[in-house]
């Protein structure tokens, strides 16, 4: 039996499904554990971060607020300076994205720097962003980055009724793994009350293309189609979710803490002209070019003596104070702790339930929808090689902090979002939900009467609206690769005939993506590590045969589903690469080729 809190006002569903988390007749997926010695046998309870161990610039020696910087003169004391003391200087340097408009040489990593403004005491800083530099005897003891957000003209005013939505975006944390390493942001939230979708399933395998859907409403073969034909091309022509926002005045940003491997940016090109009205992408570039370290894996986890994750935090909560008055809707997008080992977003748990904290007691959680959610669950290592490991890579978090009255004026809508925590849920369904906040008085007893007539079972459906009790992946867009819902599930023998022949037919099909780039090793069988069958309910004769392999050169594992009808075996969806290739594919360039390919040196 599950007891789970789903609103700001306590209310709550009691869940006994027999054993499944989501137990419809379009989907089933089994109840999880959070802990265990089956689960922590598979953690390292001995990793260790700490960014202050090496870095030396801890002195708050200057504060900014929403529009000035001022010198921290209770720092001094503790350098032994004292006012006129002319070897110590602070200066700030403005941080401009570089808008040069031939997209022929245009590379959003330029970032320009402008010149050296030195102040004594307060200064009032026209610059959206800045570096700020102190010296003493010409040796640097403090550099920060600081953010001074101002709204536009034609940002609305918020009005009664109206709301602001933040996307808290933490990358590759599943919904257990959330609970299982940041307690104390799990227990704030449940004071708070919150709604937890138990079904949110990602579509595809890794960030970019799970979400695209989120902040598109379409696949990625659909935004190539639309907008993005090749990979080498500009976002620019692509419609996302904040174009509707800012067409209805909202102000806009997007903000990622690991920017070399953004999402628009990683193998691909960006964006030409800025995508929102707030792009702090060239001050992320230089705190993590100047100030980062730490680098564990992907990514770069501390900025200075704070985790980058952090510094995130601290924009989007100076952003929330700066438009306090108007309405925004922001996208903030952590990569730097939790995108590569399973254990290290504990190391953020304090930081996130602080910045909670925060922005309830400022006020902001209630002229504020908080949607906290991530891609899906971590894609590599021991944990991902365990059933549950490969059912937590496809349930990623999705919780949504709503303001009470917000709750109580739409009743209905909210009644639906409830019932729709233990429904199958996906990316495209996020997105519909969205676009109601632009238009909330949509949300109305009324208006979901007459909407819910009309809804049908189509791909992306708002969670304000009720999700059809047969939905399965089929019809929401999930390939079967990455659906969680299970049927009769078997474990098999390595050695079982038809998972060998599954295996031949897997190698067979990434030898045939392999061919196609002359870089590429040819790949053969090393080992098959596990295998498991599904039986389709509706048609017995349907067989899906999950498979983990490891391939030679290389030692790549890969795991992907096999589909047996009339004897043979046909490959559905994606293979999933379940270790890090690293420089294995530093010779392509494609997203999904890397996963695959093992260069010839």
């Amino acid at each position: 039996m599950l007891h789970l809190e789903l609103t700001r006002v306590k209310t709550k569903v009691r869940l006994d499904n027999s054993g499944y988390l989501i137990n419809t007749t379009g989907c089933r997926i089994p109840e999880m554990y959070l802990n265990g010695p089956e689960i922590e046998k598979s953690f390292n309870p001995n990793v260790k971060l700490n960014c202050r161990t090496t870095w030396n610039y801890t002195l708050p020696l200057v504060i900014s607020d929403l529009t000035s910087l001022r010198l921290n003169r209770s720092a001094w004391a503790t350098l032994n300076i004292s006012e006129g003391y002319t070897n110590f200087k602070c200066y700030y340097t403005s941080i401009e994205r570089d808008n040069h408009q031939d997209p022929k040489e245009y590379n959003d990593n330029n970032v320009k720097i402008g010149q050296k403004i030195y102040f004594v005491n307060n200064i009032t800083v026209p610059d959206e962003m800045v570096e700020v530099v102190c010296t003493l005897n010409s040796n640097i003891i403090y550099k920060r980055y600081h953010i001074f957000i101002r709204p536009t003209s034609s940002v609305k005013n918020r009005k009664d009724g109206d709301v602001s939505v933040l996307v808290l975006g933490l990358d590759s944390v599943s919904r257990m793994n959330f609970h299982r390493q940041m307690p104390k942001t799990s227990a704030f939230l449940s004071e708070i009350g919150t709604v937890e979708m138990l079904g949110y399933n990602k579509v595809e395998d890794n960030t970019f293309p799970n979400m695209i859907p989120v902040l598109s409403g379409m696949s990625i073969e659909e935004l190539k189609k639309n907008c993005w034909p090749k990979y080498e091309d500009y976002f620019d022509k692509c419609h996302f979710v904040w174009d509707d926002f800012k067409k209805a005045n909202f102000s806009t940003a997007f903000v990622e803490d690991s920017p070399i491997i953004g999402m628009f940016n990683y193998l691909k090109s960006g964006f030409l002209k800025k995508p929102t009205d707030h792009y702090l992408r060239p001050i992320m570039l230089e705190a993590e070019k100047n100030l980062g370290h730490e680098y564990f894996g992907n990514t770069i986890c501390c900025i200075g003596p704070q985790l980058g994750m952090t510094l995130l935090f601290d924009y989007a909560f100076k952003i929330a104070l700066s438009m306090t008055n108007h309405l925004y809707m922001n996208v903030f997008w952590t990569t730097s702790l939790t995108h590569d080992y399973i254990e290290y977003p504990k190391f953020g748990d304090n930081d996130l339930r602080d910045f909670f904290d925060k922005f309830n007691k400022s006020g902001e959680l209630n002229k504020t929808v908080v949607i906290l959610m991530s891609d899906h669950g971590i894609r590599w290592g021991p944990f991902r090689d365990t059933y549950q490991g490969s059912l937590e890579d496809k349930l990623p978090i999705l919780k949504f902090i709503i303001p009470e009255w917000f709750q109580n004026m739409y009743p209905s809508a909210m009644k639906n979002l409830n019932k729709n925590t233990i429904r199958l849920t996906t990316p495209y369904d996020l997105h519909e939900t969205l676009l109601e906040f632009i238009n909330p008085k949509q949300l109305d007893d009324d208006s979901i009467a007459i909407r819910t007539k009309m809804t049908g079972n189509k791909r992306g459906i708002s969670l304000f609206l009720e999700i059809p009790e047969n939905k399965t992946c089929d019809t929401a867009g999930i390939p079967k690769n990455y659906c969680a819902c299970h049927g009769k599930r078997v474990e098999l023998s390595v050695g079982n005939s038809n998972v060998v022949e599954a295996a031949k037919v897997l190698m067979q099909y990434v030898n045939s993506k392999l061919s196609m780039y002359s870089l590429c090793a040819y790949l053969t069988l090393y080992e098959i590590h596990k295998a498991s069958v599904e039986t389709g309910k509706d048609n017995s004769s349907v067989k899906d045969y999950e498979i983990q392999v490891t391939t030679v050169p290389g030692f790549a594992k890969f795991e992907a589903t096999l589909r047996q009808y009339n004897g043979n075996f046909k490959m559905i969806g994606s293979v999933s690469r379940l270790n890090v290739y690293g420089n294995q594919s530093i010779c392509v360039n494609d997203a999904k080729m890397k996963l695959l390919c093992y260069c010839i040196h």
